[in-house]
């Protein structure tokens, strides 16, 4: 009987094992990773902000930036992505980094939602190194607002959670997988600026999202965002629940809170919808910052992006 019992155990002890892995499938001392946030030392999963890591930087010549700048369309642009290593480690670590492309947006289905970019083979110290991909003209297409995902592979430091779907899950629970979204937005008095935000399913089922908006540091101006003609009804049809805007046109609503909500916004399966954000001002306007990202009905995050006003370098 105990021996049964004991095959019994070692049998859902193995299966467990394969639900829930190790909380790292690298010994520290061949594990590399590439931060989410500024806080973020390589603990999978990690914890804060996903989807502005600030070991991504796009820089206009092949010389690495000190700030991240906005992708020239249909000239070369070079992207630097700096691979860390864990205190204690030792040797190189053999592998090849990745780089992808999406709309500026959240939600985006990993691997259908992105369009590769380049790979680049790196033999990374116990000190850490950046790699550059060069980002061809003809691959940067308008307009000029973009996510990026970089992803290290190397069989000596594998994924710790087999990828699914949702690229903000796979760039939170393994430190291989790197996400920015971030676009910097230069408003002056009088010319408003209008950017894109792509709202996206990455699921195959029809699913309902919220949109939430948050301005940590809130734009002295107006900023509105327009959901277009097929979005708006959808919410319409879904109750038209909404805190912290006000509806200023057919389809476009303002903020009025430092957070803001709009709720029940029904997308198919694999589904993505161009929305788009406009700032304005009637006088100089000093930096702020806002955030736009997407929870699904039980509140999982779907990614989203930062938009940086008259920030300086």
């Amino acid at each position: 009987m105990k021996a049964k019992l004991a095959t019994v155990l070692a049998g859902l002890l193995a299966a467990a094992a394969l639900i829930a892995p190790a909380a790292s499938a690298t010994p520290f001392q061949r594990d590399v990773f590439v931060r989410d946030n500024v806080s973020d030392v390589g603990n999978e999963p990690s914890a804060g902000s996903i989807y502005y890591s600030p070991d991504i930087k796009v820089c206009s010549t092949p010389v690495l930036c000190a700030v991240s700048q906005n992708p020239v369309v249909g000239v070369n642009n070079y992207v630097f992505v700096t691979l860390r290593r864990k205190p204690g480690g030792i040797g190189f670590v053999d592998g090849n980094l990745h780089l992808y492309r999406s709309n500026l947006g959240g939600g985006t289905a990993w691997p259908g939602g992105w369009t590769y970019i380049g790979t680049a083979g790196s033999s990374v110290p116990v000190g850490g190194t950046t790699v550059m991909i060069t980002w061809p003209g003809w691959n940067v297409p308008g307009p000029a607002h973009f996510c990026l995902l970089a992803r290290w592979v190397s069989n000596a430091d594998p994924m710790t959670f087999a990828e699914g779907a949702n690229t903000q899950l796979n760039a939170q629970r393994n430190n291989n997988i790197a996400w920015r979204n971030v676009d910097s937005v230069r408003v002056r008095p009088f010319e408003p600026v209008r950017v894109p935000y792509t709202i996206g399913n990455p699921e195959r089922g029809d699913a309902r999202q919220n949109l939430i908006i948050e301005q940590p540091r809130p734009f002295a101006g107006t900023a509105t965002i327009d959901l277009g003609q097929e979005l708006t009804a959808r919410w319409k049809a879904a109750g038209g629940r909404a805190t912290g805007v006000k509806q200023v046109g057919e389809t476009q609503f303002q903020l009025v809170d430092a957070k803001a909500s709009i709720d029940g916004l029904v997308l198919k399966g694999d589904e993505r919808i161009e929305t788009a954000l406009t700032f304005a001002t009637d006088k100089e306007a000093g930096p702020a910052e806002l955030h736009v990202r997407q929870v699904d009905v039980q509140g999982t995050d779907l990614g989203g992006a930062q938009y940086l006003i008259n920030e300086k370098d």
